[in-house]
């Protein structure tokens, strides 16, 4: 368990930017990592933000049709799990750089009432600081497929860099999102214990969950060593405080310095 890139494997997600390592994690690793983040479900008013938060609810009554948070903020021994460390490894051999662990988020989309992840870059979000250096393993907590919200790649798409990114018409929150060719879309169903690798200018989504159970998954981002985390940032990046629903502008334009906007 826990392999390492083998080079056919290194080859592929530099060439399409995105890589699918089936069985990668044990599932006692992933049914305790399941058990925490079912606490910030339980308790996502608290917890978490809805990160599909539409413009037409007020904040006491979000729907959280896709319910982001942390499962660091009730795992204090998170940073020392298995999977953590192995995230590093393969990913500094996928990338070619020494990887370290930045942030996980929890996602999780509710049966009936969630929402699409629309298209967008990683990099689109962190800015500059993160240009070709940032990379993310997202991990399913369960079996998923178009049907409940699986991962759909565009294939090569790393190439493209960092394309025009604008806000989710109808949402409050800071979702966005860009225009992709759609016909160089790969879907990516998994079972659990897979892990899918992708570079952080490969344009990607994720579908509504229509199924019958919530659709769990963690992302986790890691960054070269050094790169300096979110930063310079581009000029359609706005940031909301869930808790106020304060929109402020954080992106500038790169040919003046100054706050877009």
């Amino acid at each position: 368990m826990y392999p390492d890139a083998a080079p056919e494997q290194i080859e592929f997600f530099r060439e399409h930017g995105y890589l699918l390592v089936r069985q990668a994690l044990p599932q006692e690793a992933l049914d305790e990592l399941e058990r925490h983040c079912d606490v910030l479900i339980a308790q996502k008013h608290e917890l978490a933000n809805d990160w599909a938060w539409s413009s037409g609810e007020s904040r006491e009554n979000r729907s959280f049709r896709i319910v982001q948070s942390s499962p660091a903020k009730v795992w204090a021994e998170i940073a020392d799990q298995p999977y953590r460390h192995w995230l590093e490894r393969f990913s500094s051999q996928l990338m070619g750089l020494d990887m370290t662990f930045w942030y996980d988020q929890f996602l999780g989309k509710p049966p009936g009432n969630s929402a699409v992840t629309e298209w967008h870059q990683d990099e689109a979000y962190w800015g500059r600081n993160l240009d070709d250096r940032g990379i993310t393993g997202w991990i399913p907590l369960q079996d998923v497929d178009a049907g409940n919200g699986c991962m759909h790649f565009i294939d090569r798409g790393q190439r493209l860099g960092v394309l025009a990114h604008r806000l989710v018409d109808g949402v409050q929150s800071d979702l966005l999102t860009c225009d992709v060719d759609e016909s160089s879309t790969v879907v990516c169903p998994m079972r659990r214990g897979d892990v899918v690798f992708h570079h952080s200018k490969t344009p990607h989504m994720s579908t509504a969950n229509h199924g019958s159970a919530w659709r769990k998954a963690v992302t986790n981002h890691l960054q070269a060593r050094g790169a300096g985390g979110e930063g310079g940032h581009y000029p359609w990046r706005v940031k909301v405080n869930q808790r106020t629903g304060e929109r402020s502008p954080v992106g500038r334009d790169d040919a003046t310095g100054r706050p877009a906007g």
